[in-house]
């Protein structure tokens, strides 16, 4: 279909033009067939008069979307916190309006007639309004029901397809811009995070939390998705051997074993390793929230690479021998055909971009700008230095920095304006937006004789927020969220570094035990103590000293720990479905929703046989997993899952919250999916065999629906 539109373009152009075999046109309708039209569908553009014109040549979405109007460069700016979006005048430097939203919104994007879509994250919502006037509030035109938790957002090149994925409901959703009416939806792995198209509208590209992966996704007719394929970005460390000569300080004292003395470099606080022969050590691909398009059409994803320690003993978990997490990034190709991770044998050590979050580039001089929460910078790399399919030398991204620039506190996007190489940072954290230059060269003066760090102060607009989060769970967000220092951990790791959003990052770490799987902790602080895997300490209090132990950081103090739990507390699980007002049915009445009730009867109807197995006697889960919200029996059991390797053999019971999106299972991650679980553990974890394939099935839909 897009291969053609050329000539459905040319067709139409000669139909508009007459010749001289044409009839007379026909006259206007009559004002009384205008009143019986039927009126246009409820998510349509209505205003008269001129529209915002979106700035962003890749048609993706961000916290941050830029368009022009009447000559001003207008930005609507996503604020979560404050459930609302801002209307910013960069020009200017002012905030004209704000308007509330039915939700909290993670993205927003200007769609080609003007109207400007926000995914609201809590409530499977993406709400559509318009811009009215550059300092009115915009105006709500509809709710469109998506998948659990939407976050990203993009366009198709034709700008006729808006393309959601959503993390929570771990589907990519394709959906008409004319009028929001559902086209497909397509199932993904776990937590799908931004979404891009390709250059030519036949391909989507996806990033995955975690997980390490890079989902492409064909669409087809109407750009609808009809089947994905995944790309991997775990990567090659190539550790080579390091001098002692200079000075060393004694690593602290863990009481989880006996002290070591590590010799540190003085300069970038990275451990020495003792002189051996340089050694490969594989590093899996972590925190892909971002991605970027060049003109090219070459993805960028900026992203972390992990090391999480041999499978036997202790290692990446509290390692005092590397750094365990390094910054680094992922280029797939035009044609989604492979991802480009080099091997990677130096880095920045403690101002490495460990939590990247967002991520643009400006497509005349092709600068890459990534947003690191937790430092609190935007890096600009070289797009042009890595190029897709081709050798790369084994090196560091900071080869490819160009500069680097200190922003407000918790950037979590970046919109770029290329007409005047400049871009539009938010930072969540501190309600606030920076400009800053996106060229190659900032100017003669801009860079610091120190460094690559941008000199003088830079443009900042404070949003006029009407709610915000309180004092104390503030204070435990940005804690949460702080990486560089070693104060949680000695290589510059924040909480978040395992725990993104206060959840799990699919990955198995060795620790002293042995292979330990990380945790969710949102939902799961309360009402499940014991704590840990073996469940050795009884409170929240004694689990977070053993971890702050285990990571050897410099400690935090009681308030900073209890502001960390008020902040984890406040944490709520997406809608499953869309609770809407009055006004909200009214809207989705002319906004179908497309075919996915039925088959959501049908997956309730499945929980539903499958909540009767669990609680069978013949199956035995529910003696362990006990309450209504099958927690934990606080007890420990030997369910014969210990390895040789291992120093505990019984494990306590985990909760059962949310188990549907924390895969991989068991406390070392040995089983991929909840159906492997079930398929694996009869008779020492319940039993199942004596369960049809259909009853399986519906067990796990059951364990899903937790």
């Amino acid at each position: 279909m897009r291969a053609a539109a050329p000539t459905a373009l040319a067709l139409l152009a000669l139909a508009c033009t007459p010749s001289p075999r044409d009839p007379a046109p026909a006259p206007p309708p009559s004002p009384r067939a205008a009143a019986e039209a039927p009126p246009p569908p409820i998510c349509a553009r209505r205003a008269a008069g001129p529209a915002p014109a979106p700035l962003d040549a890749t048609h993706a979405g961000s916290g941050v979307a830029l368009a022009e109007i009447g000559g001003r460069t207008l930005a609507f700016v996503a604020d979560e916190d404050d459930a609302a979006l801002h209307t910013v005048d960069i020009d200017a430097r002012a905030a004209l309006a704000r308007t509330p939203l039915a939700g909290r919104p993670a993205q927003v994007i200007v769609l080609g007639d003007g109207r400007v879509v926000a995914s609201l994250r809590d409530r499977a919502l993406l709400e559509v309004l318009e811009p009215v006037g550059p300092a009115a509030p915009l105006e709500r035109r509809c709710l469109v029901p998506v998948a659990s938790e939407p976050v990203g957002l993009a366009m198709t090149p034709d700008r006729a397809t808006l393309l959601v994925a959503s993390r929570w409901g771990h589907a990519l959703t394709s959906l008409a811009t004319a009028d929001l009416r559902r086209t497909g939806e397509l199932p993904l792995a776990r937590d799908p995070s931004a979404v891009v198209a390709s250059s030519d509208g036949r391909r989507a590209f996806v990033s995955h939390a975690v997980g390490g992966r890079i989902s492409v996704v064909t669409l087809g007719e109407g750009g609808a998705p009809t089947g994905a394929r995944e790309l991997s970005t775990d990567g090659v460390e190539r550790r080579a051997p390091r001098s002692t000569s200079k000075l060393a300080k004694p690593f602290p004292r863990s009481s989880s074993g006996p002290s070591r003395k590590v010799s540190f470099d003085l300069e970038d606080g990275t451990p020495f390793q003792m002189r051996r022969p340089t050694v490969n050590v594989d590093r899996r691909g972590s925190q892909g929230f971002a991605l970027a398009r060049a003109a090219s059409g070459a993805v960028f994803a900026p992203i972390a690479l992990v090391d999480p320690g041999p499978t036997t003993g202790a290692g990446g978990y509290g390692s005092a021998l590397v750094h365990t997490v390094i910054e680094h990034i992922a280029v797939v190709d035009a044609m989604g055909e492979r991802a480009d991770v080099p091997p990677v044998s130096a880095h920045l050590g403690l101002r490495g971009c460990r939590l990247p979050r967002a991520a643009a580039i400006e497509p005349g001089d092709e600068v890459l700008l990534v947003a690191c929460l937790g430092h609190d910078e935007v890096i600009a790399y070289d797009a042009r230095a890595q190029i897709p399919g081709k050798p790369q030398r084994t090196g560091s991204v900071r080869d490819r920095e160009l500069f680097r620039a200190r922003v407000g506190a918790g950037p979590t996007a970046i919109a770029v304006d290329g007409a005047r190489r400049r871009a539009v940072v938010f930072s969540r954290f501190d309600g606030a937006l920076t400009i800053l230059p996106a060229a190659r060269d900032p100017g003669p003066t801009a860079i610091g004789a120190a460094g690559k760090e941008l000199a003088g102060e830079l443009p900042v607009i404070a949003l006029p927020r009407a709610s915000r989060l309180d004092e104390q769970r503030a204070e435990g967000q940005r804690l949460f969220h702080a990486a560089g220092g070693r104060r949680v951990a000695f290589d510059g790791r924040a909480c978040a570094s395992c725990h993104p959003d206060g959840r799990d990052d699919a990955l198995t770490w060795s620790t002293p035990e042995g292979p330990r799987q990380t945790p969710m902790l949102m939902g799961r602080l309360d009402g499940t103590a014991p704590y840990g895997w073996e469940g050795g300490k009884k409170d929240l209090e004694s689990h977070f000293a053993r971890t702050m132990s285990r990571l050897a950081g410099t400690g935090l103090s009681a308030k900073e720990r209890d502001a960390i739990f008020a902040y984890l507390r406040g944490m709520d699980p997406p809608a499953e479905a869309a609770v809407l007002t009055a006004e909200g049915r009214a809207a989705l009445a002319a906004a179908p929703a497309g075919a996915a009730e039925p088959a959501a009867g049908a997956r309730a109807a499945l929980a539903a046989r499958g909540e009767e197995l669990f609680h069978a006697r013949e199956a035995g889960c529910s003696s362990c997993h006990v309450g209504d919200e099958l927690t934990t029996d606080g007890a420990r059991h030997d369910v014969r899952s210990a390895t040789r390797f291992e120093t505990e053999r019984s494990f306590e019971t985990p909760s059962l919250r949310f188990v549907g999106r924390s895969a991989p299972y068991y406390h070392d991650g040995r089983y991929p999916t909840l159906l492997a679980l079930v398929e694996g553990v009869d008779g020492s974890m319940g039993h199942t065999a004596h369960l049809s394939a259909g009853e399986r099935r519906a067990l796990v839909a059951y364990l899903e629906s937790l």
